[in-house]
């Protein structure tokens, strides 16, 4: 039998009457957001103000609150944050929820007496990412929802051994992509989901594909309500319910189901099996096949809107217009009816304005200080041009340029390649290899093995798993571009606090935004100055709803053989490319590379190392003269031995956008 205090059930504040919601529906602990800050800045949120507020009355009930912190954080922003957490001192709250490096070293240095959490924005999959985050602080990661329950079960007896609980969404929205890997609504307005603000271009309608599908990347929602004891039996300790964005109504009736599932299993009971109530408040219809390792086509649902009165109307095999009418009045009916009952279950609670508190005014804190510019500075003569390939024909290349540090970027199936990967670094010994953003068991076993026996000189890695095992390996390593790093902070934390030699800053920042950035002593600071830009990455098939695939699910062959392309038009915006090599997921990319010369100019003495990507992503950017070409051009313009105009002759049909725009 279990006993309750082996779990948590981790429910929504979106606002004020969703906190009281899930407080009266019998939740353990709420995730909630100020109005700066947090990753759901559509959602209404809480004001400073009345946060001792909302944590008496939570703790009255024994309930928990956990502030949400998860974006990545601008070098503007670091003074008002740490003014932030000076005031959460004061106050009882029981954790913070974090997505940036950075923000993680401030609170291990700076404020260790607030518990820290992992948000699902870091995309935590592996065990090396585990152990290095517990070393940086956290008392929890939360894991990327594209686990299957076996993957948890590994994770989570690997964290109780490192003291690091695991959290699991079990209700609520499926992203299309990787958290954190997600780039869409950044590129197209700068409204970046890193930084609260995603607009949810997955969620929107496209020109019809080929399978006769208008919404081709939108999901059904999340449900594990039938899984939870197996969840349990994984050694699972927190289940999160999403919806800050949604209404308070549908807040009560999830955790009170899972309150009741939950106490069921405590007391030895039957689970249920009536997903009823589930269904009539807001939902896609629900999968559990990222759960269950079952990757397929019906995961997929051609309609964003509530799929309630689909449902309803399929149960009551209701076909005419008079008896739809009559099924979605019920619905109503029994909506207001939930809407009502909070109403009176929370009618007793008060929140109130307690206090007064600002994030103006001075620092306080023994020993902070905000980075400064260091002492080494590079010239025009000192600036290393690193060049990305992905083929193997490419490193024919190696040879004809001993100046240039050339990089190689590494499959995401690294278990079925892990051999001619050995090769390749053999008899490429400059070649500096780059780590996916996303390896999960076997491929992070790989990761390890490569780098045990291969030991390159230097590596770079999209994966806090891999840097934790060059850490223990001593081999300088680089942090990546998807690692999301926006501050000096960030900067540091790699530097002294994980032994990193370098990074790169992220491609989301502007001008002025970048220009803020202090790089610590003899730190190598990356910025890519082309690529085909990577608007995301998903474990499920893109292709299944823009031209097709014959299989009805994703099986290991899908991953390792699979190479296939094509695109998809969002009505709102340009046309999205879908590629797919051998050996990698599904990625989503922008229809033109990004081309950004400016930075050359105007962030020359920010940045170490300029980098240009040649991975062979068709896009429709035209590219009029060969690798070798193009390398040798972007070598003489970091000479000052060209100009721009030379450049932008060969590279057509380009877009430096974000550098523009930036992100808010």
């Amino acid at each position: 039998m279990y006993d309750k205090k082996q779990f948590e059930l981790l429910a929504p504040g979106g606002d004020l009457e969703s906190i009281k919601a899930a407080i009266a529906a019998g939740a353990d602990a709420i995730y909630c957001g100020l109005d700066r800050f947090n990753a759901r800045n559509r959602a209404a949120n809480i004001t400073l103000d009345v946060l001792d507020s909302v944590l008496e009355l939570a703790h009255q009930y024994d309930c928990k609150i956990f502030l949400t912190l998860n974006i990545v954080v601008l070098e503007s922003e670091i003074p008002a944050i740490v003014r932030l957490l000076q005031q959460l001192l004061d106050t009882k709250i029981d954790g913070v929820i974090v997505q940036d490096l950075g923000l993680a070293y401030i609170l291990k240095h700076h404020f260790p007496a607030l518990d820290m959490h992992v948000s699902t924005q870091m995309n935590t999959h592996n065990e090396g990412q585990i152990a290095l985050l517990g070393k940086l602080g956290a008392s929890r990661v939360n894991l990327s929802r594209e686990l299957n329950i076996d993957e948890i079960a590994q994770l989570a007896t690997f964290g109780r051994e490192h003291n690091v609980l695991m959290e699991v969404f079990v209700h609520g929205s499926y992203c299309i992509g990787f958290s954190g890997l997600c780039y869409i609504s950044s590129a197209r307005n700068g409204a970046s989901g890193n930084r609260g603000r995603c607009s949810q271009p997955c969620r929107e309608q496209y020109q019809q594909t080929e399978m006769g599908k208008d919404y081709p990347l939108n999901m059904k929602d999340n449900s594990a309500f039938g899984d939870l004891e197996v969840l349990a039996a994984a050694g699972v300790y927190s289940l999160k319910v999403e919806g800050r964005i949604k209404k308070s109504h549908y807040v009560y009736t999830v955790v009170d189901n899972w309150r009741q599932q939950i106490d069921a299993l405590c007391s030895d009971k039957s689970l249920s099996e009536d997903t009823q109530e589930l269904y009539t408040v807001f939902n896609r219809d629900f999968t559990n096949g990222y759960l269950k390792g079952d990757i397929h086509r019906d995961m997929y649902i051609d309609n964003p809107r509530d799929f309630a009165p689909t449902h309803f109307s399929r149960l009551a095999k209701a076909d005419t217009p008079l008896e739809i009418k009559s099924v979605k009045q019920a619905l109503y009916d029994k909506k207001t009816d939930i809407i009502n009952a909070v109403d009176r279950a929370t009618a007793e609670m008060e929140i109130t304005t307690a206090s007064r508190r600002s994030l103006k005014g001075a620092i306080e804190i023994d020993g902070f200080e905000m980075p400064s510019p260091c002492s080494d500075k590079y010239t025009d003569q000192t600036h290393t041009l690193s060049v990305l390939i992905s083929d193997v024909h490419q490193c024919e290349l190696i040879d004809q340029f001993p100046d240039v540090e050339f990089m190689y970027q590494l499959p995401d199936a690294l278990a079925d390649f892990v051999d001619v990967t050995k090769r390749q670094l053999k008899r490429h010994p400059r070649m500096v290899p780059v780590f996916p953003a996303v390896l999960i068991s076997q491929h992070f076993e790989a990761a390890r093995e490569l780098l045990s026996s291969a030991r390159p000189d230097k590596i770079v890695t999209n994966n806090l798993g891999v840097a934790q095992l060059a850490i223990e390996l001593n081999i300088e390593w680089v942090a990546g571009p998807q690692l999301n790093l926006t501050n000096s902070f960030a900067f540091k934390c790699i530097n002294d606090e994980l032994h990193g030699a370098g990074a790169y800053v992220s491609s989301e920042l502007n001008k002025n935004q970048m220009k803020r950035l202090y790089r610590p002593e003899n730190f190598q600071l990356y910025y890519t100055l082309y690529q085909p830009l990577t608007l995301l990455t998903s474990r499920q098939c893109l292709f299944i709803q823009s031209v097709g695939c014959k299989k009805q699910r994703m099986n290991r062959g899908c991953m390792k053989r699979c190479s296939k392309h094509a695109s998809i038009l969002n009505l709102k915006d340009n046309p999205y490319i879908i590629d797919k090599k051998a050996g990698s997921f599904n990625s989503l990319y922008s229809d033109k590379n990004t081309l950004n010369l400016a930075a050359l100019e105007d962030l020359r003495s920010t940045f170490t190392h300029f980098n240009i990507d040649l991975r062979k992503i068709k896009t429709e950017t035209n590219i009029l003269v060969d690798e070798a070409r193009l390398i040798e051009l972007f070598t003489s313009l970091l000479k000052g031995e060209c100009d721009e105009q030379a450049v932008t002759d060969v590279l057509l049909n380009t877009t430096n956008k974000q550098y523009e725009k930036g992100v808010s």
